[in-house]
């Protein structure tokens, strides 16, 4: 028995050329090489700007001349240049603005930090604040700003003379909020005295606080004692004002009731009070 070797089916294959041409004309491999084109630039420019930033850094033409610090009254320079960290010298990108606004607002004083950039070697710090307006009274005194917000423990340095609000407990300040809306009230009744000029601050003692009884106040050198409940204080300031006018003053009065209505309970002190029975008695003479 003899075997035949069979004949292999030998296909042409195409040149190299050809099939490389073919390869490259494929949608797949001309969709790469487009992207490709599009993102190289890309990454180029992203390379050059990180190396241009990173030679940025160590730039001595961007290193810290002059740091600008203001708006501050109560706290000095030093302090708010001391809780920003920045020095003289240090690179202006290195800067963390978000860090430094949030290092000088740790002191209690300062509200609102703003922190801009200068180029190409100046810082600007402003700083804003608090208005201190009244003391409270808790386990100690601490200040209340213009907002209602309790902000600090008063200390021997802080020599101010402000009226108190007392009445609240520690239970009574909201957690967190440092604030009260008992003392947010009181706040609000010293703006309206304030635009009403009746009496200066100093001249006002006290702002006692109740949740059954509302807001009175007391003053300094007569210690008249004025009930003004809750709520309507514009219109109840009005009425005081024209008690104060008709009487010349407070002399003489021991409270004034402002809380009935629309209004005004007027309670004389007993001297005071003497004397204007007197006063009734001889004009009664006089008509008779």
């Amino acid at each position: 028995m003899v075997f035949k070797k069979k004949q292999r089916n030998f296909k042409k294959r195409a040149p190299v050329r050809k099939r490389m041409v073919r390869t490259l004309k494929s949608r797949g491999v001309v969709r790469i090489l487009k992207t490709g084109m599009y993102i190289l630039p890309i990454i180029l420019l992203m390379f050059g700007a990180w190396h241009l930033y990173h030679e940025l850094l160590k730039s001595p033409y961007l290193a810290i001349k002059e740091i600008k610090i203001a708006g501050n009254r109560k706290v000095s320079i030093a302090e708010v240049s001391e809780l920003a960290g920045v020095n003289i010298g240090d690179n202006l990108l290195k800067v963390n603005v978000a860090e430094i606004k949030k290092s000088v607002r740790l002191n209690p004083w300062i509200s609102e930090v703003r922190v801009t950039r200068n180029f190409p070697d100046r810082i600007n710090i402003e700083i804003k604040e608090r208005k201190p307006i009244a003391f409270i009274n808790l386990d100690g005194l601490y200040f209340v700003d213009e907002t209602g917000i309790i902000f600090k423990k008063t200390s021997l340095e802080d020599e101010l003379d402000l009226p108190v609000i007392t009445g609240l407990k520690r239970e009574d300040i909201e957690d967190g909020a440092k604030t009260s809306e008992l003392a947010i009230q009181a706040v609000n009744l010293l703006h309206i005295l304030d635009k009403k000029e009746i009496f200066a601050n100093e001249e006002l003692s006290e702002i006692n606080v109740d949740k059954t009884y509302g807001l009175t106040l007391y003053t300094m050198q007569q210690g008249t004692r004025i009930e003004l409940g809750e709520g309507e204080f514009t219109d109840k300031i009005a009425r005081l004002e024209r008690v104060i006018n008709s009487r010349n003053g407070l002399a003489g009065v021991e409270l004034i009731g402002l809380n009935y209505n629309k209004g005004v309970v007027v309670k004389l002190t007993s001297g005071d009070l003497q004397q204007e029975a007197g006063r009734n008695e001889k004009v009664k003479k006089l008509k008779s």
